[in-house]
């Protein structure tokens, strides 16, 4: 047996030692880990604009960097410092991503007062600044803002915008007038009823799928934006039980299956669950002899034109989630500064 060194002996004592008093003591608490959020600021596009093909990729870029910035568990402060021009389909589109992103991050996405006072009287108008936590500074009086309403809601209920279509009753110039508030009626319907039908990645929980509604009343022109993050137009439609049958040795793309979905010819085709609101749109602007109607959705949109009668299918190299309605109807000048108080009270 091999004899062990007096200094070897003391060092195996003083680890006994040790490891008994440390099988004695009671395990240590994790601390809990603290998490610090960090801060970034990101610079909001100049135009919030979304029918120019050059202003849609700052839009999209900008919305996606605040998104990813508060996936990665980031304050965001949006700097409103270089926006100068909103446009009511631009500003809907981040109108409803605002939303979402309040109510998915709350306390978590703030920004500064804009620099350029129309803008800052607009985005305190449709109540941007409140929900980024800025108090309102001015009162709604200048031309380009006062004429905008901002509309939304989760299910169909006409009396969220009946202000609208009380406003604008007498004043559309079209032979059969009394059938916008179906029309409108009947795109809100198609959206709570056909937007959020099937599940798609980055579908917004349900208590956050909702339609937005933007008007504009000015002058000669009725301007109606209305928006939904829902599936889209050609996802709906490829999910229906006909698509393949119906589309089986075309080429197609977005644009061709929107003007598909909304064409009113389009039931000859036998294609079931068309939706009514858009066709019904279509053939009220048919009637028009002035404005028309777009519809934008995923990588496509369809426009018409109501003054030349050309209905046209068009490629987008962004990709716009859900679906985006601009419609233009004619108004009769004199008729807005007689309804302009009725659809503010």
């Amino acid at each position: 047996m091999k004899k062990i060194s007096a200094r070897r002996r003391q060092w195996l004592i003083r680890e006994c030692c040790r490891t008994m008093h440390a099988r004695s003591r009671p395990p240590m608490k994790k601390r809990a880990r603290v998490t610090t959020l960090r801060s970034c600021r990101v610079l909001a596009p100049q135009k919030f604009y979304f029918l120019g093909v050059a202003d849609q990729k700052p839009l999209f870029d900008f919305l996606s960097l605040v998104k990813s910035k508060l996936d990665a568990n980031f304050r965001v402060k949006i700097n409103f410092d270089n926006t100068e021009e909103v446009h009511p389909c631009g500003t809907l589109i981040f109108l409803s991503h605002l939303d979402l992103w309040v109510d998915r991050y709350p306390g978590r996405v703030s920004c500064n007062y804009p620099r350029d006072p129309v803008v800052e009287e607009l985005l305190q108008h449709v109540s941007a600044l409140s929900k980024l936590g800025l108090t309102s500074r001015k009162s709604i009086a200048h031309e380009r803002v006062k004429h905008w309403h901002y509309h939304y809601g989760k299910d169909l209920n006409s009396a969220t915008y009946s202000d609208l279509t009380r406003a604008t009753r007498e004043g559309i110039v079209h032979p059969a007038k009394e059938t916008f508030a179906d029309c409108l009626n009947e795109a809100v319907a198609n959206t709570v009823g056909h937007a959020y039908e099937h599940p798609f990645k980055g579908m917004p929980p349900e208590d956050q799928r909702k339609w937005w509604m933007l008007s504009l009343l000015k002058d000669d022109e009725l301007f109606v934006a209305i928006y939904d993050q829902g599936i889209g137009i050609p996802g709906s439609l490829k999910r229906k039980p006909k698509f393949f049958e119906y589309f089986k040795r075309r080429t197609y793309n977005d644009g061709i299956l929107i003007q598909a979905a909304i064409d009113s010819k389009l039931t000859r085709t036998r294609l079931p669950h068309r939706g009514k609101g858009l066709p019904e749109m279509l053939e009220f602007s048919e009637q028009l002899k002035d404005g028309g109607l777009s519809i934008w959705s995923q990588h496509g949109g369809m426009t018409y034109n109501a003054q030349r009668r050309v209905e046209r299918c068009h490629k987008m190299k962004s990709r716009l989630p859900g679906t985006l309605v601009l419609w233009s109807i004619p108004f009769r000048k004199e008729q807005e500064n007689a309804r302009y108080d009725d659809i503010n009270s």
